[in-house]
């Protein structure tokens, strides 16, 4: 209905821009472009709302006029994350317009209401605190509200023009500029160059480690130092609270080191989860932790040799055929498998029988990955293969794309990390494929999301 190819300016082509300012009667015209008539006689099938190209649709006056013309009732899940998706980035665009009515602020002369707009050549130092009581702030929040407008205005133009077009939201903005912070304006400009294009489809979490790699590239000498200074402070913080427990705080120990500390504990963590117990993983992590600290392990999950008498198609759960431990005797087919589950890290041999019990081989297999076959894995998917999840893969469980229970086999083509939440997805509805060197996810509600990698080194 509407040719938005003079998206630019955010209103339907052929039509002219207001004159006048937003502060007569006629900033309504603009809503009159867009009535709640009008897009039920043009935009409505059978009862459903049919949405128009918002994706083509700058952030702006045009498209918040849209938005507000929404009935939720008349769409389906699919077109509700499109909405959803559209008001965020209106979002950005008016956070945009804050940072600079921020800025702004700073420079604004003394005066009152019947003030000439006369603008100061250098920030008014106390202007913040216009901001406390004006926006109900603390001194500290509006203090930062002032260095993230001259951050985004003064240092990072581009971090603002992305803001403003709906490109990235004020989260991942500050994390741009709060990582980049130590450095000259010129290298923090190059750095962003480097991660504008990613940055949108990237998450927080992945842009401060991105960003970090960049930082460190740029000048690895500086890095350095900055790490070894920061190692000369390192401490232990013990904090009482006021519920009665406490806190224990690591600061500026190694990367290595807190990366080694995190895997051992997650490795525990998984063994006690395997063994059905019930405490959620951010209890399971401190209790393994103070296990540790205290000196004692908190799992008794070593690594060995699972000596069953059971057939293949047990373990992978195609029938219910009893197994065999030696030296216990026979077991049902569910406690083989919780057998089998308890010893994650053992490899299974299996004797393989026929139907009169007669050996025919004897091998040793598992549905889980070899270590070759992880390392394989692990290389090309450092991290688990759900968009934006930055947990590591070897903390990560091996999925097999083909299920092992469909005859799939444990190779590096047939499997890929998942975390242990995201591992689960695909019973709750979510589609996963692996094509082209690409994981391809396809939600409930029927949107398509595609991993995006790291950037090569």
């Amino acid at each position: 209905m509407f040719d938005t190819k003079i998206a630019s300016v955010g209103l339907p082509a052929g039509e002219a821009e207001l004159s006048s300012g937003w502060c007569d009667a006629e900033c309504d015209d603009l809503a009159l472009l867009v009535t709640v008539e009008e897009w039920n006689t043009g935009w409505v099938d059978d009862d459903r709302q049919v949405l128009p190209d918002l994706e083509s649709i700058p952030p702006g006056p045009f498209l918040s006029v849209l938005l507000e013309c929404v009935d939720r009732e008349r769409l389906n899940g699919f077109d509700l994350v499109r909405v959803l998706r559209a008001r965020e980035r209106l979002v950005s665009h008016t956070q945009a317009a804050a940072v600079a009515d921020v800025h702004e602020i700073a420079h604004a002369a003394p005066g009152d209401a019947h003030s000439d707009p006369d603008r100061l050549v250098e920030p008014y130092e106390f202007a913040s605190d216009e901001l406390r009581p004006a926006l109900t702030l603390t001194r500290r929040a509006a203090e930062s509200r002032m260095t993230t407008a001259f951050d985004l205005r003064e240092r990072l133009p581009r971090v603002w023009e992305m803001l403003n077009e709906g490109l990235v939201d004020l989260a991942r903005a500050r994390v741009i500029a709060n990582g980049t912070a130590h450095l000259g304006w010129s290298e923090a400009r190059q750095v962003v160059e480097q991660v504008a294009q990613r940055a949108p489809k990237s998450t927080t979490g992945q842009l401060a480690a991105w960003i970090r790699k960049l930082c460190v590239e740029s000048d690895p000498e500086k890095a350095r130092q900055r790490a070894q200074c920061a190692r000369e402070d390192r401490k232990l913080w013990i904090e009482a609270t006021v519920d009665g427990t406490a806190h224990i705080h690591l600061f500026d120990i190694d990367v290595a080191d807190a990366r080694a500390i995190g895997r051992r504990v997650n490795r525990h963590m998984f063994s006690l989860r395997r063994d059905r117990d019930t405490r959620s993983h951010d209890n399971l992590r401190a209790d393994v932790a103070v296990d540790f600290l205290l000196g004692s392990d908190p799992t008794n999950s070593g690594r060995g040799l699972l000596d069953m008498r059971v057939s293949l198609s047990t373990l992978a759960g195609l029938d219910d055929k009893a197994g065999e431990i030696p030296g216990m005797g026979p077991v049902i087919a569910d406690i083989a498998r919780r057998f089998a589950e308890r010893h994650p890290r053992a490899d299974w041999q299996a004797t393989i029988c026929d139907d009169h019990g007669n050996v025919l081989d004897v091998v040793t297999t598992s549905r889980r990955p070899t270590r070759q076959i992880s390392r394989i894995v692990n290389a090309g998917h450092p991290t688990c293969v759900f968009p934006g999840c930055r947990m590591p893969a070897e903390d990560c469980d091996f999925d097999h794309l083909l299920p092992f229970s469909q005859g799939g086999e444990t190779s590096a083509r047939n499997g890929g990390p998942k975390c242990r939440h995201d591992h689960i997805l695909k019973d709750h509805g979510w589609v996963h494929q692996h094509r082209d060197g690409r994981d391809i996810w396809t939600s409930p509600l029927g949107h398509t999301y595609i991993t995006e990698r790291a950037p090569p080194d």
